[in-house]
């Protein structure tokens, strides 16, 4: 019991430490982006925020949904990446929890951070528009909820429908950047990750 505890207290303070390094990490570079990149940047970049967390929101749904049994004859075969799928579907709760509600909540207070950013950048080139700061900035923030919420709730029904397809495509990719990278993230060993 006590074991446990303490891995759970570990684990919470990894969670904790992680989520505000790259919190931290992205917030930093998406403001120096703001700041001296165009307009045009400004906008598809936070486009692309919104995108990544509605694609970790569909690998987590997939992970939680996902059946073990055909990774395992995957990596039997030694299929590219299956045992990495079954490292995923084994910890769906963590996968969930680091896509899902860090990625995913870390992606969310951002993309609000830009868009107001973003509309503090138009007031200022255009300051006739002054008068109507607090309605742009309610009116981007609800887009960007509204995107974001869309965009989460037609994931969740693929994540749940393709589950096995995206978890086996999600361990490829781990696979390959693990080759690439020569860093074993899964811990799985390299004859059936490959």
């Amino acid at each position: 019991m006590a074991g446990k505890r303490k891995h759970s207290i570990r684990y919470l303070i990894t969670v904790f430490l992680g989520t505000f390094s790259i919190a931290a990490i992205l917030g930093s570079s998406s403001e120096a982006v703001l700041r001296f990149f165009p307009a045009a940047v400004t906008w598809l970049l936070l486009l692309i925020v919104i995108l990544i967390g509605i694609l970790f929101d569909i690998i987590g749904i997939a992970v939680t949904a996902a059946d073990e049994a055909p990774h395992h004859a995957r990596a039997a075969k030694k299929v590219f990446g299956a045992k990495q799928s079954v490292f995923l579907i084994k910890r769906a709760d963590k996968v969930a929890n680091f896509a899902n509600d860090i990625v995913g909540d870390i992606t969310g207070t951002i993309s609000g951070a830009m868009g107001a950013t973003i509309i503090i950048r138009v007031v200022t080139k255009h300051p006739e528009l002054s008068n109507w700061q607090v309605l742009l900035n309610i009116l981007i923030l609800a887009l960007i909820a509204s995107f974001t919420v869309t965009g989460k709730a037609w994931g969740k029904t693929i994540a749940i429908n393709e589950a096995n397809r995206i978890v086996a495509f999600t361990g490829r990719i781990i696979a390959g950047v693990e080759d690439f990278t020569r860093i074993n993230f899964t811990k799985t060993s390299k004859r059936g990750g490959k």
